[in-house]
């Protein structure tokens, strides 16, 4: 009769149990039907449920039978166990197709602002329905203030205050650059109604479309009251197009005249002659009908075709004497670059031949009569002749070996870059600010400023190169080059020359000596 209950009891508590799963379970379906819920995002956990009246276990005198009903649900008295794991609904709808959420990637600015017009008067119009009869244009100037700005540009105080409470939220105020464009749209009435910001050239932002800038505008509330000084900010994302330009032309006065002839911007001209200055010395080696050659990227303004910024150099060649000098960029994996000739081997020397740019050749290496002494001596460097005040660059990395006053020399720094290499710089107007003995330099550094200090009839470098502590002959003596591509690297590098070179290939090229740039970058 005992064992006779205790199966009853057992079979009583197991059909409560599973009338408790089968009620979690429809309720779950009710959800999954309404769209309220999906197995994936949001699982129903179940919880402990009390057993009903009916599937209790009666409390009887003989505690040893309850306690063996009690063991066989996990010792939880009378209560439904939790689940090992959270029950898979999706695994009991035959058939049934359910959405998982996978995660949430951060969302593109390109596709989070809107995007901005060609004219201020279009964006007025489709952001406020306000219009625009004429625009005033600004720019911020040493010793301008915001405020002093918009006041030009017909902006009463009480819209110079909401103006700049609403910029202030996107932008740093008090760190604006000298530059800065604003232009103020004004309606019919001669009221200012918009502010465009337009901030300098260089900040472009990548997106996973493309690269874009972003334009900043304050625009006046739409309202009905004569008396409106309510403004709000927001941004607009301008695109940009990034085009590859192939320029190229002979020399005949100058290597710069020849550049701004054909229009190459200021900054990829500077980087080709950095690049250039390890191999070529342009006091001495350039002669009329010499030819160069560059490949550089401008970034376009999408809407209106202008050219936003540019200069980013991809090749830099030269032809001199019918001897050709090419080096390519190359992104290492860590982020650095570097300048390699076709091979992989670096454009960088160890010592640049010439630290200081812009500068006349004035007096070589060897016997000479001494302009001050008027006596004949060996002058064992080379001098050129340059403006007071114009940097000087560290010819090669190393340490500061001597930095102050040396004598005839004048104001004086002398470079260690290894065992073997040293180099020194005479009559400086001062020395760069920090700079001491000991003191670490990298190639290209600021190390000082061309003066007239010591025995010296006019401001110019004097410029030295040791070898094992003797002076050589800066023009001649041969120096070490840089590392080249490693081994491991040479099929990516590879790839970035026949990248380079298609850029030269797609592109406008403009003649020079009878010979395309185009049929030159072939010829190589």
């Amino acid at each position: 009769m005992q064992t006779a209950q205790l199966k009853a009891r057992i079979t009583s508590h197991m059909e409560a149990q599973w009338r408790s799963f089968a009620v979690v379970g429809l309720i779950a379906l009710t959800l999954a039907e309404s769209g309220m819920a999906t197995a994936a995002s949001a699982p129903v956990e179940v919880m402990p449920l009390p057993v009903s009246q009916a599937g209790q276990v009666e409390q009887t005198h003989d505690h040893q039978q309850t306690d063996l009903v009690n063991d066989l649900f996990d010792g939880r008295n009378g209560q439904t166990p939790l689940p090992v794991a959270r029950p898979d609904f999706a695994s009991i709808w035959g058939g049934r197709v359910v959405g998982v959420a996978g995660p949430v990637g951060r969302p593109d600015l390109m596709d989070m602002l809107p995007v901005s017009t060609q004219k201020l008067a279009e964006l007025v119009q489709r952001e406020t329905g306000q219009t625009v009869e004429s625009e005033q244009t600004l720019t911020l100037s040493s010793g301008d203030t915001l405020a002093k700005i918009l006041r030009k540009a017909q902006f009463t105080n009480q819209d110079v205050a909401s103006v700049s409470q609403a910029l202030s939220r996107h932008l740093n105020l008090r760190r604006l650059q000298i530059g800065t464009q604003f232009t103020a749209g004004l309606d019919d009435q001669n009221k200012a109604v918009a502010l465009k910001v337009s901030l300098p050239a260089g900040r472009q932002h990548a997106s996973k479309t493309g690269l874009f800038f972003v334009d900043h505008y304050v625009l006046r509330d739409r309202s009905e009251q004569a008396e409106n000084n309510r403004w709000h900010a927001i941004k607009a994302v301008r695109p940009v197009d990034q085009i590859a330009v192939h320029a190229g032309n002979q020399i005949n006065l100058s290597l710069y005249e020849a550049a701004r002839q054909v229009n190459i911007p200021l900054e990829a001209f500077d980087k080709f002659v950095r690049v250039m200055s390890f191999s070529v010395d342009f006091q001495r080696d350039i002669q009329p009908g010499d030819q160069f050659e560059l490949v550089y990227e401008n970034a376009v303004d999408r809407l209106t075709g202008d050219v936003l910024t540019s200069g980013k150099l991809y090749y830099a060649g030269i032809i001199l004497s019918g001897k050709r000098f090419g080096f390519y960029r190359f992104t290492h994996p860590d982020g650095r670059v570097g300048w390699y000739d076709r091979n992989g081997e670096s454009a960088v020397r160890t010592l640049m031949r010439t630290p200081v740019n812009g500068a006349r050749l004035s007096s070589r290496y060897g016997m000479r009569r001494h302009p001050v002494t008027g006596f004949n001596a060996m002058h064992r460097g080379i001098d050129f002749a340059v403006p007071t005040g114009t940097p000087i660059l560290a010819a090669g990395s190393g340490h500061i070996e001597m930095a102050g006053w040396n004598g005839s020399y004048g104001k004086y720094v002398r470079i260690r870059h290894n065992s073997t290499y040293k180099t020194a710089y005479a009559h400086l107007s001062r020395v760069a600010s920090g700079l001491r003995r000991g003191s670490a330099i990298q190639q290209g550094e600021v190390i000082g400023y061309v003066g007239s200090t010591g025995r010296s009839t006019g401001p110019h470098l004097h410029y030295e190169i040791m070898v094992n502590n003797r002076q050589v002959n800066p023009l001649t003596v041969q120096l070490p080059a840089g590392d080249g591509v490693p081994d491991e690297l040479m099929a990516r590098f590879e790839t970035e020359v026949a990248a380079i070179e298609q850029k030269m290939k797609d592109s406008l090229t403009p003649d020079y000596a009878g010979v395309t740039l185009q049929q030159a970058a072939l010829e190589r």
